[in-house]
C-alpha cells in the first residue's frame, strides 16, 4: 500500500495528472478533478454541480410528466422556468470555478510546486 501512496504523490506533480484533473472537472463532474488534486475548492464546486444537476433533473421530470398528462406544448400548469434557470446557473458557476481551479493546478505543476497540488493562499 505504501508504494501506491508514493506513486500517487509522484503523479500529482506531473503535467499528465494536471490534464487528468482538467478533463475530470470539465467533461466529468465539476469539482471532482479539483478534489483529485487535493484542493479544498473541490467541495463547494461539487456541491454546486450536484445542486444544479438535481434542479435540472427535477425540472425535466416535472416538465415531461406535465407534457404527457396534457399533450400540449408548453404544458399548462407545468414547472416554473426559473427552476431550470437556477439549475443552469449553479452548474455553470461550478463548471467555471472548476476551470479556474484546473488552470491553477496547471500553473502549480509548471512551476514545479508542491506535489500535493495544494493552494498556498
Amino acid at each position: 500500500m505504501k508504494w501506491l501512496r508514493e506513486r500517487w504523490a509522484r503523479a500529482r506533480g506531473s503535467e499528465d495528472f494536471a490534464w487528468a484533473c482538467l478533463f475530470t472537472n470539465l467533461i466529468g463532474v465539476p469539482g471532482l478533478g479539483t478534489l483529485m488534486a487535493q484542493r479544498w475548492e473541490g467541495v463547494p464546486q461539487l456541491i454546486l454541480a450536484l445542486v444544479g444537476g438535481v434542479l435540472l433533473t427535477w425540472w425535466l421530470v416535472a416538465f415531461t410528466i406535465a407534457e404527457l398528462r396534457t399533450m400540449e406544448l408548453p404544458p399548462p400548469g407545468g414547472p416554473a422556468l426559473r427552476l431550470v434557470l437556477w439549475g443552469l446557473a449553479f452548474f455553470a458557476a461550478s463548471w467555471l470555478w472548476a476551470l479556474a481551479s484546473s488552470v491553477a493546478v496547471f500553473r502549480t505543476t509548471r512551476r514545479g510546486g508542491p506535489p500535493s497540488g495544494r493552494a498556498t493562499s
